[in-house]
């Protein structure tokens, strides 16, 4: 969740922009943009009456369909880019060729998605069916632009993606807002630490193991950061200004997510009740400065120039960085170019003795003004159940086995998809509310740009930061 473009997350939409931003795989796209705290929610307020669907409001649309006339007409929004686009399409075909009711036509907008979707919200001329990314769900629900799905759900019996006891709780939780359930997930993705096996094999260090700690990570980091000279970046010697190979990589705003290393701490960035933001503890002083002190000190990362220039997860497949967080959809290891084996393993274990990471989370919603809603419910639970056997990996319990996974991949090494099962329960979605993305461009711009610069100390920054955050939590 990783990567290239997706989860900004202007903070945790570079998860999105992460694992699009971050990874840069076109197959775990997320929106391209971070919206304003006011943008965030610019959408209808009647939207909430049209939550409670009856069969009866759609049921002309249906039986007509049924008996042989037209079918109801839907349209979605998704954020693909155009690889992932053609292969959602090829799901779409499908699923049109097979129902009787319903014909879905796909708007594909890799750019600029959050906004165009605002847009569309407030405008009246949204698509009746789209994505939506956690970052995001609580503020179009709080402002009525989701569909109640829960009567919906509860009542469904026919359709595979409506049978909530299949889901980790988690993912279904992720989706509810105020006890409403307004997306149905279709990836859960926890991030994962990519291994180019033959540098590890180079430089005589062992692959990672299930007990790797920070201190083992860094030792390794060290090891594999490699000068013009040959010399190792735990060599007093080393000329970092000659650096030609890199232990790790971070591309400098907030990828991997600080979050994740201050959860691992035992720290938090937002408490579960949202009164606080507790960055100034111990805890999070403490791994925020460990996080940064790994580029600004230890010198194991690529600068953000070098980054900017060779491309970020590019510097991965091609075989000058020798370990990459990314989300476990990201595939870097069956990537065409890759140089050098490569495999994923599970994140080191922070201080507190766990390796929980941000789990990106991305639903199928639905229009409240949409006109058609039990038709539209109907084409929803179909898609939603043809992505989750397309992506991985998904919050559906029945498909996050060994074997799902390597028929939905089937390149994939079985060492990768044993970390992809391992690293799911410690993958929680992060503190997410209406306001959250005013909270994470103060959090983006305020504290890790200028902690990342080495513009200033994380003990100091957070003191300064903290009711700056504050301020914009629900009253």
């Amino acid at each position: 969740m990783h990567s290239s473009k997706k989860l900004a997350f202007t903070s945790l939409l570079l998860f999105l922009s992460l694992v699009l931003s971050a990874c840069g795989d076109a197959t775990t796209s997320a929106p391209a943009s971070a919206p304003t705290a006011a943008q965030a929610g610019a959408a209808t307020t009647a939207a909430q009456a049209g939550a409670a669907t009856t069969a009866a409001q759609a049921g002309a649309a249906t039986t007509a369909a049924a008996a042989g006339g037209p079918k109801v007409e839907l349209t979605m929004s998704i954020w693909a880019g155009v690889d992932e686009a053609k292969e959602f399409q090829a799901i779409i075909d499908g699923i049109n060729a097979k129902s009787t009711t319903y014909k879905v036509s796909v708007q594909a907008s890799p750019q600029e998605y959050v906004t165009k979707l605002q847009t569309g919200l407030a405008s009246g001329t949204a698509a009746d069916l789209f994505w939506v990314d956690i970052d995001h769900l609580s503020g179009f629900a709080d402002k009525g632009s989701l569909l109640d799905l829960t009567p919906m759900l509860k009542a469904d019996k026919s359709h595979p993606a409506g049978n909530l006891d299949d889901y980790f709780p988690g993912a279904i939780a992720a989706g509810t807002y105020k006890d409403k359930i307004y997306g149905l997930p279709w990836i859960q993705q926890p991030l994962v630490l990519y291994v180019n096996l033959d540098m590890f094999k180079a430089a005589n260090v062992s692959p990672p193991t299930a007990e790797w700690t920070w201190d083992d990570f860094q030792k390794a980091a060290l090891k594999l950061t490699v000068d013009g000279s040959g010399k190792t970046a735990d060599d007093p010697a080393f000329d970092v200004k000659t650096a030609k190979q890199w232990g790790f990589t971070s591309n400098g705003t907030d990828w991997p997510p600080t979050m994740m290393y201050i959860w691992q701490a035992g720290g938090q960035t937002i408490t579960p009740d949202f009164k606080s933001s507790p960055i100034d503890s111990p805890e999070a002083v403490k791994a925020a400065q460990w996080y940064t002190d790994l580029i600004n000190k230890s010198r194991v990362s690529p600068t953000a120039s070098q980054i900017k220039d060779q491309g970020f997860d590019t510097m991965f497949l091609n075989g000058k960085v020798a370990m990459f967080i990314g989300g476990a959809a990201d595939s870097l290891e069956t990537r065409e170019g890759m140089k050098g084996q490569a495999q994923a393993f599970l994140v080191p274990k922070g201080p507190a003795g766990n390796r929980q990471t941000p789990a990106y989370i991305a639903f199928t919603a639905i229009n409240a003004k949409a006109k058609n809603k039990d038709v539209a419910y109907a084409a929803m639970a179909d898609i939603t159940d043809g992505i989750q056997k397309w992506k991985v990996p998904v919050p559906r319990k029945s498909l996050s086995t060994k074997e799902a996974i390597q028929k939905a991949q089937p390149k994939r090494p079985a060492g990768s998809i044993d970390t992809i099962i391992a690293a799911l329960p410690d993958a929680k979605a992060a503190p997410v509310f209406p306001g959250y993305a005013q909270w994470a461009d103060i959090w983006s711009t305020q504290f890790i740009d200028p902690l990342f610069r080495g513009k200033d100390t994380a003990a100091n920054l957070s003191k300064k930061v903290r009711p700056q955050l504050e301020e914009t939590l629900p009253k």
